[in-house]
């Protein structure tokens, strides 16, 4: 493996509570962390954050979520992404991500989210993935729309940080898009980043 791949190298396998401590410094960035999170007005320390993750991480006979980590080459924590209130019954869940500063513009956050998407419609069965980012996150928009998902409405004013509202923007995707979009996006992908990222706990197929 060349240096530049090493560079571009990540694992990404099952989140433990274990590894909190690893990227807990990434929450005490207020400013950063209110661009991707609506729900943590004020940072928190390294305790709060594992008991705020306690119940989606511990095991459960029939798991409400699903919460990965990337992981770099040399052990650096490089971003992490999940299924959140996952129902089996409607077959839907809420997809989040989350990318480490010095890791974004990489590639990194699409290679995860074909991981996630698989999982979710190809191993799963779900029907469709919701999300929701702030509207002046352009980078998220990117990336979102580059997958197929569509804004579906908005909570007008719905996210407030530093004095400002902003709308949260709603997005959804569907199996079938997923379906129909997924070559696309691995050969974009590959065209435009050496991102490499190894799947540790399932593989894809149709690569």
């Amino acid at each position: 493996m060349t240096s530049n791949e090493i560079k571009n190298f990540f694992t990404f396998r099952p989140m433990s509570l274990d590894d909190i401590s690893t990227f807990a410094e990434w929450f005490l960035d207020f400013n950063d962390v209110a661009m991707f999170e609506r729900n943590m007005p004020v940072p928190k320390n390294e305790d709060a954050l594992r008991e705020s993750w306690r119940k989606s991480l511990e095991y459960a006979a029939i798991p409400g979520a699903f919460w990965f980590v990337a992981v770099s080459a040399d052990g650096q924590p490089a971003g992490i992404a999940g299924l959140e209130a996952v129902n089996y019954i409607h077959g839907d869940a809420i997809v989040p991500c989350f990318i480490g500063p010095q890791f974004r513009k990489k590639g990194l956050a699409t290679a995860m989210s074909i991981s996630l998407l698989d999982l979710a419609f190809r191993q799963l069965r779900l029907f469709r993935l919701t999300t929701f980012y702030r509207e002046d996150n352009l980078g998220t928009r990117s990336t979102l729309l580059s997958l197929g998902f569509e804004e579906e409405g908005r909570f007008r004013g719905g996210w407030y940080t530093d004095g400002q509202r902003q709308d949260v923007v709603i997005a959804g995707l569907l199996g079938s898009e997923w379906d129909q979009r997924r070559q696309s996006v691995l050969d974009n992908l590959r065209q435009n980043h050496n991102v490499i990222l190894k799947q540790t706990s399932w593989k894809s197929t149709g690569e």
